[in-house]
């Protein structure tokens, strides 16, 4: 589970970040992933746009997915600064840096893999203008995390009391064909 002071000091910022923005250069876009979807992940984004190349982009997930031997339950916060190239904002390509804290519960091959991660890394994508209001983006990100979990047996032990499997690794961090909404 995340601590309690990490996951009120990443929304304290978050919030700060919010309302620091000045109100006359506020454009948002409201967002949701498709890819997500189909792995059974409900999720949900909102993009608010800083000046002309700059956005802060703030996406949560949860995780419902049942399949086979796969059972995962989770969920996934991860804000990111976006630098957009051209001189359209929220269009084109883009780079960002993100943040992402995670808290899990996976079953894998009869492996239980449950506890938190958080990381940061690095993203590239691409948002297609479809319409005055809509796009549609294409993005990918990978980054370094650190897991904190317990990693057992799923049916001959019983749950460490205590993470067994403390690490950092490299991981891809986002995949993304997502649907952007723009409110003016």
């Amino acid at each position: 589970m995340i601590s309690k002071p990490l996951l009120g000091a990443a929304m304290g910022v978050c919030l700060f970040l919010m309302s620091s923005m000045p109100a006359h250069a506020q454009r948002i876009g409201l967002k949701t992933n498709v890819l997500y979807w189909a792995a059974m992940s409900p999720n949900m984004g909102a993009e608010f746009r800083i000046n002309r190349h700059v956005t802060l982009n703030f996406e949560a997930m949860g995780s419902l997915l049942k399949a086979g031997k796969v059972d995962a339950k989770g969920l996934q916060f991860s804000p990111e600064a976006r630098y957009w190239f051209s001189a359209r904002p929220q269009a084109g390509h883009f780079v960002g840096v993100m943040a992402v804290a995670s808290n899990y519960n996976l079953l894998l091959d009869d492996t239980r893999h449950k506890g938190d991660a958080w990381g940061a890394g690095l993203t590239y994508g691409y948002s297609f203008v479809l319409g005055r209001r809509w796009s549609l983006e294409a993005t990918i990100g990978a980054g370094a995390v650190r897991v904190n979990e317990k990693k057992f047996a799923d049916a001959a032990e019983e749950e460490p009391e205590h993470a067994n499997n403390t690490k950092w690794a490299w991981a891809p961090l986002k995949a993304g064909v997502t649907f952007v909404y723009l409110l003016k």
